[in-house]
């Protein structure tokens, strides 16, 4: 069973998430004293006589006047056989790329719906987004069943409803479990009650116990992957290049590449926090010495020379775009990938999603918080791996200008070779082009194809 879980809780606004989220921590024991005596104190002022669970994890001051959900809350807890890392996320429209940013290294997605209320168009978006971002496991709280008197017919009809959109998702029905509950009374969250006997799956914290240990959001390339961050100089000494690793393992002596300039050397010396390593491995920040007089610079990717990721000016992504402005052709922005920042601007929008249907359709734009299909353009040439193969290397962020605001979350897909929507996606080997796309050095079978809704 994985040590560690990291898991992010969704929903539409009022669907009980951060009341079942309190039940659950306070049920557990995992609430501090001092904690549950703010959190009364609190309770009160807003004019009830007994604890309020949603204030447990709401931390602004905001939050607890408004009584809703606005920042990403975090909370560290442990339950038998693991402890978890839970992102407690908003649920408003307005608040979306918050909800994205609490996902984007999630292992698990905790999604709460209102069994009165059923599936909305927000909870939709918070699983698509989900899946987005590489979440393949999902637990469902259909919450509020005191509310609808714990009916089986109601849960299986939601239940139903679920099974179709999962499916729209691509998410894989043995990667979803749902779970009736009532964050009011604490029935099924992780006590077994009565009133929901029908029920034979698990309760809500049973589910937790039992994600599979292979669950983890940190997928790594095969092969060693090391974006530059800093470039050490120090006087009678060689030149070291830092780094977190985001791929495989680098090992001294190993033979890497230089993207996205494509020189070939090899890696001298790794230090590591403790000292010189022989070896690192992924998430670990070393810096390192190469062999040969070699330019590198902040935003390069040193990366094994047998598996490089591609280096391309132009890419098709999917985009959760976040600005009051909406995502045109032409639109001009930075955009950032690992350590790397430079110049972009929209080709295309190929596809957005209809959240009502959970199906692409063409467009030509993409509205605030709307999601997807848009092909990028950069100045300089950068070095990308599909999001299936890597988080790191294959996701990035776009960046006004002027404001210097983020405007859009993306998951890349792939390379693209010649006209507008055409698609090289990672794991097609060789990417065609006229000299904007440099070869992959990876073999075909080792790149698995980039997600899809299909």
């Amino acid at each position: 069973m994985s040590d560690l879980l990291r898991l992010t809780a969704v929903g539409a606004v009022d669907d009980g998430k951060s009341t079942l989220i309190g039940r659950l921590l306070h049920d557990t024991g995992q609430i501090p004293d001092d904690h549950l005596e703010a959190t009364l104190i609190a309770s009160r002022k807003r004019g009830f006589d007994e604890l309020d669970l949603s204030l447990l994890t709401d931390g602004l001051m905001a939050e607890r006047e408004q009584g809703i959900t606005i920042d990403v809350a975090y909370r560290y807890f442990s339950i038998p056989g693991r402890k978890l890392i839970l992102a407690d996320c908003p649920g408003h429209l307005q608040y979306t790329r918050n909800m994205a940013t609490g996902s984007s290294t999630a292992d698990l997605a905790l999604a709460v719906l209102d069994a009165e209320r059923g599936i909305r168009d927000q909870t939709k978006r918070h699983l698509a987004i989900a899946f987005l971002f590489g979440i393949s496991q999902f637990i469902v709280a259909v919450n509020k069943m005191d509310a609808v008197g714990y009916s089986e017919q109601a849960f299986e009809r939601i239940r139903t409803e679920l099974d179709s959109v999962s499916v729209k998702l691509g998410i894989a029905g043995a990667d979803l479990t749902v779970v009736p509950v009532s964050a009011l009374t604490g029935e099924n969250v992780v006590r077994r009650a009565g009133a929901l006997a029908w029920h034979e799956g698990p309760t809500l914290l049973e589910a937790l116990e039992n994600v599979a240990s292979e669950t983890t959001s940190f997928n790594f390339t095969a092969t060693a992957r090391l974006p530059v961050q800093y470039v050490i100089r120090r006087t009678g000494s060689a030149r070291r290049y830092a780094g977190m690793v985001t791929g495989g393992i680098l090992r001294r002596g190993q033979d890497v590449v230089v993207l996205p300039a494509g020189v070939e050397t090899r890696v001298v010396r790794i230090f590591g926090p403790a000292g010189e390593l022989e070896v690192a491995h992924p998430l670990v920040s070393v810096s390192v010495e190469l062999e040969g007089d070699v330019g590198v610079q902040r935003g390069d990717v040193i990366a094994d020379g047998a598996g490089a990721p591609y280096v391309t000016r132009r890419f098709e992504s999917m985009l959760c775009w976040f600005d009051s402005l909406a995502a045109v052709a032409g639109g001009g922005y930075l955009v950032k990938i690992g350590t790397q920042t430079t110049p972009a601007r929209i080709e295309a929008v190929v596809t957005s999603l209809d959240i009502d249907a959970v199906a692409e359709v063409p467009a030509s734009g993409l509205e605030q918080n709307g999601i997807g299909r848009v092909i990028l353009e950069t100045s300089t040439p950068v070095a990308i791996d599909a999001y299936g193969d890597s988080r790191h290397t294959g996701s990035f962020i776009l960046i006004d200008k002027v404001t210097h605001a983020t405007v859009a979350a993306g998951m890349v897909r792939g390379a693209v070779a010649g006209g507008a929507g055409s698609l090289t996606p990672a794991g097609s080997g060789e990417l065609a082009g006229s000299g904007d796309t440099v070869r992959s050095q990876v073999p075909t079978a080792s790149r698995p194809a980039a997600r899809s809704w299909t």
